[in-house]
């Protein structure tokens, strides 16, 4: 198994450790129940250096990335971010990632770490087709596998950002670049120079909590240098499993969940993020719709799963694609998969081991972020 530059760091602490797409990552410190409260009411931090960078850059690399994504990138700010849909021709969907301009014809593709190394395969087979099909259109671009040169650590909560600028100094960050932090929106970024390192760091205002937060792109090596910083600072070590509740919690999807090689983004309530308007491999998605999700939360004590089977009137209308038990709300939460023609108001049941459970329909998120 691979290991983050921060494994040291999660032995030390007593994280329970497991395997997750091909890494050796923490699945919980404390309990997941004690840092998806730490997430909610203060702050935590979480390793995620196992995600993918892959760098897109060159000339044309940004109409190359409008076709290849379901939104488009040209035109953006080098501080913009953009949430966005890999899909392939058929309409499925490779992955999920962020897009960050980091310049003129310069793109970094944050990716999930299980899909890595087919992502690569996927936008250079599709830099092929896109040379073929637009051979009018200049498109010397380049496609490189950054990932081994960060570290990523996310730290997330309410008190985030106050306590990102109680530490700054040890961060290594001027005043200037403080102020800078602390004025940056949603979905921005910036870059910080890191003393010894030719690679700068990028720090973005995301995460996957539904919480303000904060990611850091580190050159690896440096990596456990800024974890120890927020360590130091009484931040709350966190772990995958808290990771999955918190953004359940705030009813963002899972690639390999609520999307898959058989799940187009419209079929997973992602049709904010897909474009229509513009041309784009597996555009073709939008005639294919034959299922919709919708979210669900226990009436009852029970804790739904993925692949339980939904009801509505007695007869068989779906199956969960992420369930867990909420520690916020108390309550069992899911997203599922139904037909197209079932209500989005109302109540549902759920088969929670051979007993059909009452559920009621609502609109996500499940959880607001304070």
């Amino acid at each position: 198994m691979k290991k983050t530059p921060l494994y040291d760091r999660h032995v030390e602490l007593g994280a329970r450790m497991v395997e997750y797409a091909g890494w050796n990552m923490p699945v919980q410190y404390s309990g997941i129940k004690e840092e998806v409260h730490a997430v909610r009411n203060a702050t935590g931090i979480f390793d995620v250096s196992h995600m993918g960078e892959i760098r897109v850059r060159g000339e044309g690399a940004g109409a190359f990335l409008d076709w290849l994504l379901t939104r488009k990138v040209t035109g953006k700010k080098p501080d913009v971010i953009t949430y966005a849909i890999l899909s392939a021709a058929d309409g499925g969907t490779v992955d999920d990632l962020l897009v960050y301009t980091l310049g003129e014809e310069d793109y970094m593709l944050v990716v999930n770490a299980a899909n890595k190394d087919k992502d690569v395969g996927h936008i250079k087979e599709s830099l092929a087709s896109y040379k073929k099909l637009y051979a009018d259109r200049t498109a010397d671009v380049e496609i490189i596998d950054e990932s081994d040169l960060y570290g990523q650590i996310a730290v997330q909560g309410p008190g985030s950002l106050d306590c990102i600028l109680e530490v700054a100094g040890e961060l290594g960050l001027t005043g200037a670049e403080a102020e800078e932090l602390a004025a940056l929106k949603r979905f921005r970024s910036m870059t910080v120079p890191v003393a010894g390192e030719a690679l700068k760091m990028i720090v973005s205002r995301t995460g996957y909590t539904g919480e303000n937060g904060y990611e850091f792109y580190i050159p690896a090596g440096k990596t456990a240098r800024y974890w120890d910083v927020f360590i130091k600072a009484g931040v709350v070590p966190c772990g995958l499993g808290s990771r999955d509740t918190l953004r359940l919690e705030a009813g963002m999807p899972l690639y390999g969940h609520e999307m898959s090689p058989e799940i187009s983004a419209l079929d997973g309530g992602m049709a904010f993020f897909v474009d229509l308007e513009h041309d784009f491999q597996g555009k073709v998605m939008e005639d294919k719709v034959t299922r919709k999700q919708i979210a669900l939360v226990s009436d009852t004590k029970a804790i739904p799963r993925e692949g339980y089977e939904v009801y509505v009137n007695g007869e068989k209308a779906g199956v969960v694609s992420s369930g867990t038990f909420s520690p916020v709300l108390e309550k069992g939460i899911a997203f599922a998969f139904v037909a197209p023609e079932t209500p989005e108001t109302g109540t549902v049941e759920v088969l929670v081991r051979k007993n059909l459970q009452p559920f009621t329909v609502v609109k996500p998120p499940f959880v607001k972020g304070k």
